[in-house]
């Protein structure tokens, strides 16, 4: 297990937990291209180590993610786009390791679409969940378009992909979307609780189950793959730069 220096996110591992926490509080822990190679790189050796036999991700600050970075998103390459986004979806959705998420304040975009692709979700009773691909102008990510109708139904799924609306903690916990919600504060005493569980089950048999159960989901890259160039194409036209612009303004 490296010793890697972080500046977007933090990592330690704990009796065979890699705990990997996105640290950019003053964005919200909104998520640039450089935190999408961070978080790859550390999702990756957390999963191929032998120190590391579960994976939580969580966010600095009280606060998950707040989507993507747009500033950061309107001024990079193309390139680092698609690697970015792409990278991180297939990191995720190929996970040996379970992969829980504590989730508390907002998650918006990304720190939604993530939790598609995570084993156990905890959030706050006050997280405030929000898709807003529509509002700026792009298209969903993430596999999105396919997971997200299993997850919660097609018709909520249409909703909140098409409104871009704010959505509750208890919205998400009715529809499946997470596995429990917790008190503001108590989301990762609630998640040490699935935690302990999972440690109690041979890991053979986690890895066993959570490998046929991706097996069954097909092939989730190439709908991530298909995503993203519609988003991509719609990111680079005038009036979605005018729009995210007049955001950041």
């Amino acid at each position: 297990m490296s010793q890697q220096r972080y500046e977007d996110i933090r990592v330690h591992y704990d009796n065979n937990v890699a705990r990997i926490v996105i640290n950019r509080p003053k964005k919200l822990n909104a998520i640039r291209i450089q935190t999408y190679r961070e978080l790859i790189s550390a999702l990756r050796e957390a999963d191929d180590s032998s120190d590391c036999h579960l994976i939580t991700i969580e966010g600095e600050g009280g606060q998950f993610s707040a989507g993507n970075d747009l500033a950061d998103l309107v001024n990079a390459k193309k390139e680092e786009v698609m690697e970015g986004v792409q990278g991180i979806f297939d990191t995720v959705s190929g996970l040996k390791k379970v992969l829980v998420a504590m989730v508390e304040g907002v998650a918006v975009g990304i720190g939604t679409t993530l939790l598609l692709h995570c084993d156990i979700v905890v959030a706050s009773e006050k997280t405030k969940f929000r898709l807003p691909f529509a509002n700026l102008g792009v298209s969903p990510e993430g596999g999105a378009s396919a997971l997200l109708p299993r997850a919660i139904g097609e018709k909520m799924a249409q909703e909140v992909l098409l409104t871009g609306r704010f959505f509750t903690g208890a919205e998400a916990l009715s529809w499946g979307l997470i596995n429990a919600l917790a008190e503001p504060g108590k989301v990762r005493d609630r998640a040490e609780e699935y935690i302990t569980m999972l440690q109690q089950q041979p890991l053979d048999s986690l890895l066993a189950t959570k490998e046929l159960m991706r097996r069954s989901k097909g092939d989730i890259s190439a709908v991530v793959a298909n995503e993203l160039d519609v988003f991509a194409g719609l990111l680079e036209s005038e009036s979605t730069r005018a729009r995210i612009n007049s955001l950041l303004k």
